[in-house]
């Protein structure tokens, strides 16, 4: 809920996102990314190690 909370998203929207349920639009993933401070590279390459 504080991801949501963060980004300003519905709480069941993120979960959707997180699920694979809806493909976001890039401004809410670099919504994302801020929230979790971290880069929008880092995004993109968690779990590609």
């Amino acid at each position: 809920m504080e991801l949501a909370n963060l980004t300003g998203k519905d709480r069941q929207y993120i979960y959707k996102i997180e699920k694979g349920i809806v493909t976001s639009s890039i401004v809410t993933i670099t919504l994302l990314a801020k929230a979790m401070e971290i880069s929008l590279k880092e995004f993109f390459s968690e779990g590609f190690d």
